[in-house]
């Protein structure tokens, strides 16, 4: 099955403060690209298998998180998928890191994405309850959205 498109996947939880950080940008570059490409938007409350899921049948897919590794709040990070050994917090005991979703959906036959990229978010407060975003995370979400839109028009030229 070929693929068609682009996913942008938010994850997180919009009830827990700035841990819903990842979901508020992923909206905003779908409305901000919904008249130039094929793009679907996506939320999503856990990785691995789910996350897995959420690419199947596109080209290309963009995951944006809240992440915790220390930076100064509203800082953005991008990773690529070999970054990431394991993933801190699956579902359930039978959820598994995204590599290793990302290489038995392979395997299966699954079409998944062979262009994708991470954006994390450093957040301030990920586990109290609330849907406003602290005010440094809040400020970083317009940057976060020009890095994210800058790279997937990059993408739709060398489509």
């Amino acid at each position: 099955m070929r693929g068609e498109g682009t996913v942008i996947i938010g994850m997180g939880n919009p009830q827990l403060s700035d841990d819903g950080v990842g979901i508020v940008v992923a909206r905003a570059v779908g409305e901000r690209l919904k008249q130039r490409m094929h793009l679907t938007v996506t939320e999503l409350h856990t990785g691995g298998i789910r996350l897995m899921e959420a690419m199947a049948g596109f080209n290309r897919a963009v995951v944006v998180d809240a992440m915790v590794s220390g930076a100064a709040p509203g800082t953005l990070h991008r990773f690529d998928p070999e970054d990431f050994i394991t993933t801190k917090n699956t579902f359930s005991s039978h959820d598994t890191d995204f590599a290793t979703a990302y290489e038995l959906g392979r395997m299966a036959g699954v079409h998944l994405p062979e262009q994708f990229s991470f954006w994390g978010i450093e957040v301030r407060e990920f586990d109290l309850f609330g849907e406003k975003l602290t005010d440094e995370v809040a400020a970083a979400v317009s940057g976060a959205v020009d890095h994210i839109v800058a790279q997937m028009v990059e993408w739709e030229g060398t489509a």
